[in-house]
């Protein structure tokens, strides 16, 4: 807030009297976003976040047309990491002691964070190459992959078999298409951004068992936004202020401000949001439960895409039905409670 030198004295007074009815407000908008949440079936909550995080990640596909995927998710990553920071506010006295102090557990941190930022930087460069819910479901074969190496029980074995299935269904299917070449590309990039997810699994147990997750978490993935930006910074704010060959409305007025608002919305509603719901969702179920219904994930992506344009062909359909029947059944049996 601004405040002139001279600004009259009653006026300040009534700045100041209003700061609490400001808090308050914030408050009680908190409270009833919180009731609602806790009211809500978590299915449907589940299906809503779905819903959204995909219609806003086929919104930034268009937005390629403008800005190039890797340009557009240096955006993403970083507005989703100053946004948590803003939220969580890990600098505070309070929360200080809940952060790394030492070298190995800044390691975790870190690489948490790098692991999150490499998984969605990953998946851009795939969905620029193929379709966005053939993507989401090769992508579960990365905690799928978790699941096997730490499950000891039939479910993990039979649910990896099942998924290789339709990942091979789905890329044997699309490699023999006349665009083949160009979904290699995708298909390298999304196995990345899987492991990428399984890293990301098995590095935030260790932050989650330290307590203060999403406090770690936010740094993290600022540290992984500042790695990204050693190689991604410059020339995603070039392009932004210079758009590509071929770019429409970005070069006209004040278009650079529209392309990052543009990706500024796709950061909440695709990043941001979901990470705070899930914190809500997580509190209501197992972790079990909580995978279960993530499955739904991959035909949600493929509903979204079909309203923009992306049409499955039939084996498209058989391969993401057997990622999330795999999905279903790894983690159907677990029954921790989620973190």
């Amino acid at each position: 807030m601004f405040v002139r030198v001279r600004v009259q004295v009653g006026l300040r007074r009534a700045a100041v009297r209003s700061r609490p009815n400001m808090g308050a407000s914030v408050a009680s908008v908190k409270k009833v976003v919180l009731d609602v949440l806790n009211r809500v079936p978590v299915f449907l909550i589940v299906v809503g976040e779905a819903i959204f995080m995909y219609a806003a990640t086929l919104v930034a596909k268009l937005a390629f047309t403008q800005l190039d995927p890797l340009y557009a998710v240096w955006y993403r990553v970083g507005f989703t990491a100053l946004l948590l920071i803003a939220w969580r506010r890990p600098w505070r006295a309070d929360k200080r002691a809940g952060l790394p102090h030492t070298v190995r557990d800044w390691v975790v941190v870190v690489a948490c964070g790098v692991s999150i930022m490499l998984m969605n930087t990953m998946f851009y460069v795939a969905i620029s190459n193929m379709n966005v819910g053939i993507a989401v479901a090769i992508e579960f074969v990365g905690p799928l992959t978790v699941a096997v190496i730490a499950g000891r029980s039939w479910r993990e074995r039979l649910g990896i078999a099942v998924a290789a299935a339709g990942v091979l269904l789905l890329a044997g299917m699309s490699l023999a298409a006349p665009t083949g070449s160009r979904f290699l590309i995708g298909l390298i990039a999304i196995l990345i951004g899987g492991s990428m997810w399984g890293v990301y699994i098995v590095m935030g147990r260790r932050v989650a068992a330290r307590g203060n997750s999403l406090d770690n978490l936010s740094v993290g993935m600022l540290a992984g936004w500042v790695l990204q930006s050693l190689v991604l910074a410059v020339p995603a704010v070039r392009h932004t202020i210079a758009p590509k060959a071929g770019a429409t409305w970005a070069v006209g007025p004040a278009g650079a401000l529209k392309l990052v608002g543009l990706l500024l919305v796709v950061a909440v509603f695709a990043s941001f949001m979901p990470y705070v719901i899930d914190q809500v969702i997580m509190r209501r179920t197992t972790s079990g439960a909580f995978s279960v219904m993530q499955s739904i994930n991959p035909a949600v992506a493929v509903f979204i895409g079909l309203l923009f344009g992306e049409i499955p062909t039939v084996w498209d359909l058989i391969g993401v039905a057997l990622v999330i029947v795999a999905v279903v059944i790894t983690f159907s049996g677990d029954t921790n409670p989620a973190k």
